[in-house]
């Protein structure tokens, strides 16, 4: 057996995406993780979809960090800009900055359930081939990678797809190309979100 963690799951756009691009479904269990009480609903809607292709989709309403935390979730109410929805105050503020029609949008502010992924990680371990890590998790990556590292297995980690998101926090590009360096000398692939779930 396999697993996909899918690590802010959003609407489900990473199942469309993996379901086309992985073999023997059957073989696969899906964890999903979204922290956006919205976005979860509509994800909700996208795993019944393929709940009879996958062998099994866990979805899981909680934000995706390494450890327990009393995390501020700010969610955007809207479905247009509900994928902008974040738990850091840089990049709320830039998107007011950046684009006007953020200032004055409704949002909610949450404090989810944490999802600890280095405990899961550990876990599952024994549990499972092959694990591939999907991570979009709004800037939290920065936080999350450097535990997740230290107990990630290249024997069960060939793929990582993440989204960095350096430009919407005001960190500068070279911190991520260093994280995917990391990742990659560890004989892991990295593959980024943004050229790939459009």
């Amino acid at each position: 057996m396999n697993l996909l963690y899918d690590l802010g799951a959003h609407w489900g756009e990473s199942i469309d995406y993996f379901s086309k691009h992985l073999n023997n479904l059957d073989s696969w269990d899906v964890i999903s993780v979204e922290a956006s009480s919205i976005s979860y609903e509509k994800l909700k809607n996208k795993a019944e979809q393929y709940q009879n292709l996958f062998h099994n989709i866990s979805l899981i309403n909680a934000f995706v960090y390494h450890k327990d935390s009393n995390i501020e979730f700010i969610e955007y109410t809207d479905d247009f800009h509900s994928a902008g929805s974040t738990y850091s105050k840089t990049k709320f503020e830039n998107n007011s900055k950046k684009k006007p029609e953020y200032a004055n949008l409704s949002h909610n502010i949450l404090h989810p359930e944490i999802f600890n992924i280095v405990t899961s990680y550990k876990d599952n371990l024994d549990k499972y081939d092959e694990i591939i890590i999907k991570m979009d998790i709004e800037g939290a990556e920065y936080d999350v990678l450097p535990s997740l590292i230290d107990v990630i297995s290249v024997n069960h980690t060939r793929n990582m797809y993440i989204e960095f998101h350096d430009n919407k926090l005001n960190i500068a590009p070279i911190v991520s190309r260093r994280w995917s360096n990391v990742i990659k000398n560890l004989g892991i692939q990295v593959r980024e979100l943004n050229n790939i779930l459009q």
